[in-house]
């Protein structure tokens, strides 16, 4: 009988012992949730000034975020130690640090603003001579290219970016360049290079077809004017920078034309001169193919965006020292934003301090009078609010593929109108950081075979985000 109580015993002491591990092992999970959640916060917060995720020029750059960024490796560390009180305590610190934005660090300028003061009297249908035209207001041309975001067949988004370079020289110049982005691959982009002259190979009054190839790469690249559409048709097969076989065949018809600054010259952008843009972007559905691995998806209902855009030196600067990507690698704060739904077209452009937005509801081009930028998740999402004389806009932006040469995300659009649902939305978001790499010059020098296209992109890869920005001054040193 002895036995069997000091059995009995010795069971119910231990089923106490597991019960009460248990319980400690449930509070323990308890008080690591609400724990878990304020890192995660405060990382994506960290993470926000970490890509320059944020409107800096509106609210000032986040100076103390190289502090917070200790701050909250330490306290993850004492996560892992299980010392909770003690991780809390920092990332409380950190994140009253990822408070603090300033900006005295940024220029002072004359930037142009068009919210709340436009002229819409000089806008119009593009020409074909458009397209054609090696200058515009005295700025050169910078490229032609067209810029397609959508989901497949294959229920993948994807990416493309096929351009025509002028680069500001005056002529058409190699590389001729094409990318595609998958969303499975964020961040990888799927470069072609044909290292040869492009060439005009038809030019009637309605249309100019380019064409480049270069052992077994090539792109045909077709712009046609047809009534008061624009028309572009593009393809391109080669083998990538990772040797991998990719192709596309894309189509797409233009509803709407964005011209920078409304068509008027003086466009100023950053503080240094030789930045202005002139030109335009022509908004409407796209369709076609993409191949890659040997595999077809195919878009029946995609986002396309024509770009005509000059942005070479002004007259008389000198190319070699003005660059319009370099000022952005210098000034930042690049939000180029075409976008569709069923309903409307738009198109946001912040660069640094200057502030250019149009949207297209029902034939009628509408100017906000405010914008706001508002991070979600750092480098995936964000919201935009604009106010219009004919309703409010509200967009959620969710990036679905990235590129990390041009520093170019495609994703989906949803949101209201006036308090109408937005449907069946895309946007292709341009963001150059302070930092990165200037896009222009590299993919010359790469096409010169001054640089290993190799070497180049896997420096990209390894080297984004670049360094936390701090309490230096931004701007030319």
């Amino acid at each position: 009988m002895n036995q069997i109580f000091t059995k009995f015993t010795a069971t119910a002491r231990l089923f106490v012992l597991i019960l009460a591990l248990i319980t400690l092992a449930t509070m323990v999970r308890a008080s690591a949730g609400p724990l878990q959640e304020k890192y995660d916060s405060v990382k994506n917060q960290y993470d926000i000034a970490r890509y320059q995720w944020y409107d800096m020029y509106a609210q000032g750059v986040m100076v103390k975020a190289g502090d917070a960024g200790k701050m909250i490796e330490r306290a993850k560390t004492l996560m892992e130690q299980n010392q909770p009180s003690q991780a809390a305590t920092l990332l409380d610190k950190a994140e009253g640090l990822l408070k603090v934005y300033d900006k005295s660090v940024l220029p002072e300028y004359n930037a142009t603003n068009n919210l709340g003061n436009y002229d819409l009297s000089r806008l119009r249908k593009s020409t074909i001579e458009d397209y054609k035209a090696r200058s515009m207001y005295d700025i050169l041309k910078g490229d032609i290219g067209i810029g397609f975001a959508g989901r497949g067949s294959d229920g993948k988004y994807y990416e493309i970016m096929p351009l025509i370079n002028y680069h500001g020289t005056g002529g058409i110049i190699p590389p001729v360049a094409f990318e595609i982005i998958c969303s499975d691959e964020y961040g990888k982009p799927h470069m072609v290079l044909i290292d040869k002259q492009p060439e005009i190979i038809l030019q009637t009054d309605q249309s100019i077809v380019y064409y480049a190839e270069d052992n077994g790469n090539y792109m045909l690249y077709s712009v046609s004017k047809i009534g008061e559409h624009t028309v572009v048709w593009i393809e391109g097969k080669g083998r990538d920078l990772y040797g991998e076989d990719v192709a596309f065949n894309v189509a797409m018809q233009s509803d709407y034309t964005y011209w920078y600054n409304q068509n008027r010259s003086g466009y100023a952008i950053y503080p240094s001169p030789g930045t202005s843009f002139a030109g335009f972007e022509e908004l409407g559905p796209a369709e076609g193919t993409i191949t890659m691995n040997g595999k077809t998806a195919n878009f029946v209902s995609a986002f396309g965006e024509s770009e005509n855009l000059f942005n070479g030196p002004q007259a008389g600067s000198d190319i070699n020292k003005i660059i319009y990507r370099t000022m952005m690698t210098i000034y930042g704060n690049e939000w180029w934003f075409p976008f569709k739904t069923d309903q409307l077209y738009g198109f946001m452009c912040i660069i640094g301090n200057s502030r250019d937005f149009a949207i297209f509801y029902k034939g009628e081009n509408l100017v906000p009078t405010e914008v706001k930028i508002t991070p979600l998740a750092a480098n995936k999402s964000f919201l935009i609010d604009a106010k219009t004389s004919k309703g409010d806009l509200h967009l959620r932006v969710d990036c679905t593929t990235f590129e990390t040469f041009y520093f170019e995300y495609g994703g989906t659009v949803t949101g209201t109108f006036n308090g109408i649902k937005l449907t069946n939305g895309y946007g292709m978001l341009e963001h150059t950081p302070i930092g990165g790499l200037s896009g222009c010059p590299t993919i010359d020098a790469m096409g010169a075979g001054k640089l290993d296209p190799h070497k180049v992109m896997d420096n990209l890869l390894s080297n984004f985000p670049p360094p936390v920005l701090g309490e230096e001054k931004i701007g030319q040193k």
